[in-house]
């Protein structure tokens, strides 16, 4: 492993820096020259490289110890002051002082690069897992592309962009990189052959349509390290890119599924709750027209109630398939006003009347019960689509519990029956579009109208569940928030 010396200066700061280290140890060990051996006074100008190389690296060390071998020369070796050596020994110090702060310098700076490497290394490792970490948790190509280019930014202390070709740069000259290393799949820009004029070091994301631009703050080009860090990023965010799309491809094809299943399930309600009560007018229609010569007054005014009872059904048939679209799409709009309880549960019930006639409907409503901020008619016909639930999937003649009160906010309407009650698993299931309860009973509805009931309550804020009582039957608890009736004004 090669490890940069990223401590290497060629400055004049550096070789300034190197003289005062000389100098600082020429004026601590001066004083000192009559007292100490002047072999010595060598270590103090052994620490000056040292420090000069731990600070500034290779070449500044060695022309600190270029300045050290002359200063110990002109003041630590006889005739002072001079260049002129008396003593061989001081020849051989001097040389000594020369290569031992060569080889310490040297090193002491590649010490310190290998520190400074590793822990460069350290730190970009951190930042691609922070950056990982953070890609995974995050959705939506906007945010992703936001997140890569702030963590770009922080790696390297540089502008970051990432630029797509629907993207237009200020400069003519950042586009034509951008664009080449789009079109080439090759880096561009800064540092490298094709346009080096750019402010910024350009790499392509492989696969996803996307060009990363790394612009340093200081006008000056990448090392080969930060070119591979740069690499190393585009190839995470490359990925992270690459996730998008195919989870977007999956939620398009989770999305035309579904709408396939309720295209699906709404031809099929359709072909089975139309055909009855179309068979029953054509045969109604039929009739009267074979025999209408033969038909008493009264066995008219019954095929004909017959036939009006299935036109009826049609009608409630198509009105919940369009407000299901309604509520499925989000159009559904609400007509709000105040409404009291009491007013909106004898409309549901005068709805009903021909549909519950035969059963006890027992009502309990607490007293002062308070006004609901609600569309009225859609209120009314969530308890009518109960009601009628109730009717259907109980024996003739048993009883329906109807009750209301009121507190902490919320009103609550209660349906209870005495049928055979929801079956285990299904308390949930009975409110999607489309699903019947799975009872021994014939199918008798398209399965829409516990889904409207929901859709409407959550378009006002409120909720439905359906249970099983204890004693037997369905119980379906719906809850509303109770809205403050506005302040009354006097008349002047």
């Amino acid at each position: 492993m090669q490890v940069p010396d990223t401590h290497q200066a060629s400055s004049t700061k550096a070789y300034v820096f190197a003289l005062i280290a000389c100098a600082v140890a020429t004026a601590l060990a001066l004083p000192l020259r009559d007292y100490l051996n002047p072999a010595n006074a060598v270590m103090f100008y052994l620490l000056g490289v040292i420090l000069t190389a731990a600070r500034y690296g290779r070449r500044a060390s060695i022309a600190a110890s270029g300045f050290a071998f002359l200063a110990y020369n002109f003041f630590f070796t006889e005739p002072y002051y001079t260049f002129y050596v008396n003593d061989y020994k001081d020849v051989l110090t001097l040389l000594l002082l020369l290569v031992s702060g060569i080889v310490a310098g040297a090193q002491t700076s590649k010490l310190q690069a290998e520190r400074n490497f590793f822990r460069t290394k350290e730190h970009n490792t951190s930042v691609l897992y922070a950056m990982s970490n953070e890609l995974t948790a995050t959705r939506g190509r906007e945010h992703i592309i936001a997140t890569i280019s702030r963590h770009v930014e922080e790696a390297f202390s540089a502008q970051a962009i990432v630029w797509s070709p629907s993207t237009k740069l200020a400069e003519l000259r950042e586009e034509q990189a951008a664009h080449w290393a789009y079109e080439h799949q090759q880096p561009s820009g800064l540092g490298t052959t094709t346009l080096p004029g750019a402010q910024a070091y350009y790499v392509p994301l492989a696969g996803t349509g996307y060009v990363l631009g790394v612009m340093p703050r200081a006008r000056q080009g990448f090392t080969a390290d930060e070119r591979d860090m740069i690499h190393t990023f585009a190839n995470l965010a490359a990925s992270a890119l690459e996730r998008t799309d195919i989870a977007e491809v999956a939620e398009k094809t989770k999305v035309e599924a579904e709408g396939e299943k309720l295209r699906n399930a709404l031809l099929s309600a359709v072909s089975h709750d139309f055909r009855t009560p179309l068979a029953s007018i054509k045969g109604v229609i039929s009739s009267m027209l074979m025999e209408d010569d033969r038909l008493q007054p009264d066995d008219k005014k019954e095929l004909l109630t017959s036939a009006h009872g299935e036109v009826a059904r049609l009608e409630r048939i198509v009105s919940n398939l369009l407000e299901v679209t309604l509520l499925e799409s989000g159009k559904l709009k609400l007509k709000k006003d105040y409404y009291f309880l009491p007013e909106l549960v004898g409309n549901a019930l005068k709805q009903t009347e021909a549909t519950l006639q035969g059963r006890p409907v027992h009502c309990h409503l607490q007293p002062d019960l308070p006004a609901l901020q609600v569309d009225g008619l859609l209120i009314e016909q969530v308890l009518v689509n109960l009601l009628e639930n109730a009717a259907k999937y109980t024996p003739d003649g048993s009883p329906i519990t109807l009750r209301c009160d009121a507190y902490g906010g919320q009103a609550k309407i209660i349906i209870e029956d005495e049928g055979t009650g929801i079956p285990v698993g299904e308390e949930e299931k009975i409110f999607d579009a489309f699903h019947t309860a799975a009872t021994a009973q014939p199918r008798k509805g398209s399965g829409l109208g516990l889904a409207i009931c929901r859709g409407i309550l959550q378009a006002h804020g409120g909720s439905i569940k359906g249970e099983n009582r204890a004693e037997g039957g369905a119980v379906f608890t719906i809850t509303l928030p109770v809205g403050a009736l506005p302040a009354m004004t006097e008349a002047a």
